[in-house]
């Protein structure tokens, strides 16, 4: 194949150009989607068998079964709590948790959170507690 000279001058040029278009969109389309988008769904604490659900309107449904009743005679069911969450960018959230009892004011907890495919890590500070707790979470759904 013959090249003019000008072709030849412009080839590498074009290449470095092409190869670098390539990279650039594999670059982009690993990207994670953001923790405010990604972190929709069912989720398990790790550890447990407290299930969360969040949900895009911010709401969070925490399940948890409970064990209860006389020794030989206990009964486990599933209570179900209602809280809110709200990210103020992506990886931080505030999480409104009440207790169900309406005397008691509504915790908010600041949380960090970073998912990685199936597994979600956070670290969260509650109000009053200078130290911070870790909770991993697996999806379910």
């Amino acid at each position: 194949m013959h090249f003019t000279s000008l072709t030849r001058n412009l080839f590498p040029t074009l290449l470095i150009v092409a190869l670098l278009s390539c990279c650039a969109a594999l670059g982009l389309s690993s990207c994670s989607k953001k923790a405010s988008a990604a972190i929709i769904g069912k989720w398990q604490v790790q550890g447990s068998k407290d299930r969360i659900e969040f949900r895009k309107d911010g709401t969070v449904i925490i399940s948890q079964d409970i064990t209860a009743g006389p020794p030989g005679n206990t009964r486990t069911f599933e209570q179900e709590t209602t809280s809110k969450y709200a990210f103020s960018d992506g990886n931080h959230m505030n999480w409104e948790i009440s207790t169900g009892d309406t005397n008691q004011p509504i915790n908010s907890i600041s949380c960090e959170v970073h998912i990685n495919g199936d597994k979600m890590s956070m670290a969260m500070i509650a109000p009053g507690d200078h130290q911070q707790h870790q909770m991993s979470f697996k999806r379910l759904e």
